[in-house]
């Protein structure tokens, strides 16, 4: 019956996402590369941590079939029903830091890959473009990329 439940309520969740706009914000992600396996998004944002200096943090996040990346087991069941489940950058965790997130979870990137993501913060922050410019200094083809972020309750 629980389990029922937790459908039934996300499933209303989902559907008032997809109709309230008041449910969302518009974020810049500073993206310092993007690849189809995590073990090269976990070299490349190693890499891009000791060149810049910024904390590297996966905020416990590792590879999952089926939504590309999962927190542990025990939070997704105490918080999400069962796993894997996965929460994308951007919700209350903006900053300048580097992380790797999943594209697929993100409104306007192509599906599929892991991406290595510097810094976010809400578009207008003065956050991201100095973040930019150091970034580059050693991934010259690093951008910026706008994408709306759910911040309405999940459950």
């Amino acid at each position: 019956m629980r389990f029922f439940f937790t459908v039934i309520c996300f499933a209303a969740v989902s559907l008032q996402a997809q109709t309230d706009p008041d449910c969302y914000v518009t974020n810049d992600f500073l993206i310092a590369g993007s690849h189809t396996d995590y073990p090269a998004a976990l070299k490349q944002a190693k890499k891009v941590a000791e060149a810049t200096g910024y904390t590297l943090d996966l905020r416990g996040l590792k590879p999952a079939a089926g939504t590309g990346l999962s927190f542990d087991d025990t939070l997704c069941s105490e918080e999400f029903g069962g796993a894997p489940c996965y929460i994308a950058r951007g919700r209350y965790d903006d900053g300048v830091y580097v992380s790797i997130e999943y594209s697929s979870a993100y409104e306007g990137f192509r599906p599929g890959y892991y991406i290595v993501v510097a810094a976010s913060a809400n578009v207008g922050n003065t956050m991201v473009a100095p973040a930019l410019a150091e970034v580059r200094r050693s991934v010259p083809s690093a951008y910026v990329k706008k994408s709306k972020v759910y911040m309405c309750c999940m459950h």
